[in-house]
């Protein structure tokens, strides 16, 4: 492995991987503080973060697919069409953020019966999304300037930015909850307020410091929207795909949460304790497929095909050796980090006999990940990884779940292992796809339009 690619590699990661790691250990904190409170909060939590969870990885998809074609107009030295991209992601995710909105304010109890038949749980998570809703369109519009700012190569001014707020966001949670600071206890409505505020401050505190240092990518407003219709249509299709790709994974993955929310509360707390402890693994993950995603473009977007092929190589063997290790210290400490929860021993049991499937199939999950998230979708080949990617939770996951769930009535750690079908799917045919090289294709226009 040449020092270049080491360099450049480790520049990019390290950042990248620490804010993902800050993100997963808030979830972890938030859902162990919520768990003082009992299994219905801890339910409740996680049924109104399955929400939130779909926005998310609805805007994921959009700048995910707007952050290709940045990436590659980076690599060609076309910052003009990078921020027209960007205006474009701006005015998508808003509107996107903005329905969502919409939905969590006004119809909480709605949206969430349609995860959990406990009316407790019910109303418990509603109590969250009429809070949390109003911070939906302030994320859209950081998470969309977060993707143009990685796009660059910057990826170390959202992880300062992002690790301070999480950091802060914890702080305010506990507050909160617990009613310090002489403030009053609002008990799991302190997580949404916390989280609410937190968000809110982010975003002011990004745009600030973009414009202040003058960044690529902080221009005056109408300089984003300054696309016509040759442009959108030209951008709008592969941007939308990308979008769909992650919203229907994201819809598919809450089917399988309310499959597996029929367990009862129990069940469903165990392994939502368990999935949250799980997701700590993936900081290398994420930050392997972030650089993947932003070294293969620069290379495409300068025509240096061969550079992207051996780049994806080389991040797919370095995160197939880091997730078996990450997988077995999850093994290592499961029956430890299930204690640190107030719940019942039945739900800590069962948290613990997940975490422990999880940890031995760690790689197959996270190697899944590289592939559909950096390497293909960084290629440029959002077609094919979006009919893996949906494919593999709809055609594999779902019907899997189900019939453990619904029919054989099998505990959640099982359940939990039918999930893997989807990624087993997915590790086997992006592999086939990256040894073929059709993933490599340069998308960027190459005339003005």
């Amino acid at each position: 492995m040449d020092r270049a690619f080491s360099k450049t590699f480790l520049r990019l990661f390290i950042p990248a991987a620490i804010q993902s790691l800050f993100f997963n250990l808030i979830s972890i904190l938030d859902v162990l503080m919520v768990g003082q409170l009992g299994d219905v909060p801890v339910a409740a939590a996680g049924l109104a973060g399955q929400f939130s969870f779909l926005l998310n990885l609805t805007l994921f998809g959009a700048t995910g697919g707007a952050a290709v074609y940045m990436a590659q107009y980076w690599g060609a030295d076309d910052r003009h069409n990078l921020l027209r991209v960007l205006g474009m992601t701006l005015a998508l995710c808003a509107g996107t953020a903005a329905i969502f909105a919409a939905l969590a304010i006004g119809l909480p109890t709605q949206v969430l019966s349609l995860y959990s038949q406990d009316p407790l749980v019910i109303e418990a998570g509603a109590s969250i999304l009429r809070i949390v809703g109003w911070s939906y369109l302030f994320s859209a519009i950081t998470t969309t300037l977060y993707a143009a700012v990685r796009s660059t190569g910057n990826t170390r001014l959202p992880m300062i930015i992002g690790v301070t707020f999480l950091t802060l966001t914890v702080a305010a949670n506990y507050v909160l909850i617990f009613g310090k600071l002489g403030l009053p206890a609002l008990g799991i409505r302190g997580v949404a307020l916390g989280r609410t505020i937190c968000t809110i401050a982010e975003w002011f505190v990004l745009l600030f410091i973009l414009y202040r240092q003058k960044s690529p990518v902080a221009v005056p407003v109408g300089r984003y929207f300054q696309f016509n219709l040759s442009f959108l249509r030209a951008h709008i299709v592969q941007i939308v795909l990308v979008l769909a790709n992650e919203f229907f994974w994201a819809l598919g993955s809450n089917v399988n949460n309310a499959i597996v929310a029929r367990l009862g509360t129990s069940s469903y707390a165990a392994y939502n304790i368990a999935t949250t402890i799980i997701g700590i693994g993936f900081f290398m993950t994420m930050g392997s497929a972030s650089v993947a995603a932003i070294m293969i473009g620069h290379a495409i977007g300068a025509g240096r095909m061969e550079e992207a092929y051996q780049t994806g190589k080389r991040i797919l063997f370095i995160n197939l050796a880091g997730s078996f290790g990450i997988g077995l210290i999850l093994v290592a400490v499961r029956s430890w980090v299930v204690t640190l929860y107030q719940v019942e021993e039945t739900t800590r049991t069962a948290a613990a006999a997940i975490i422990l499937v999880g940890g031995l199939f760690f790689w197959l999950r996270s190697q899944d990940a590289i592939f559909i998230v950096g390497v293909l979708r960084g290629g440029g080949d959002t077609r094919f990884s979006a009919i893996l990617d949906v494919g593999g939770v709809w055609l594999a996951s779902i019907p899997c779940v189900a019939i453990a769930v619904l029919v054989l009535r099998l505990p959640p750690h099982w359940v939990y292992a039918a999930m893997l079908s989807e990624n087993l799917v997915k590790a086997v045919g992006g592999t086939i796809r990256f040894v073929s090289r059709r993933w490599i294709k340069r998308i960027v226009l190459t005339h003005p339009v």
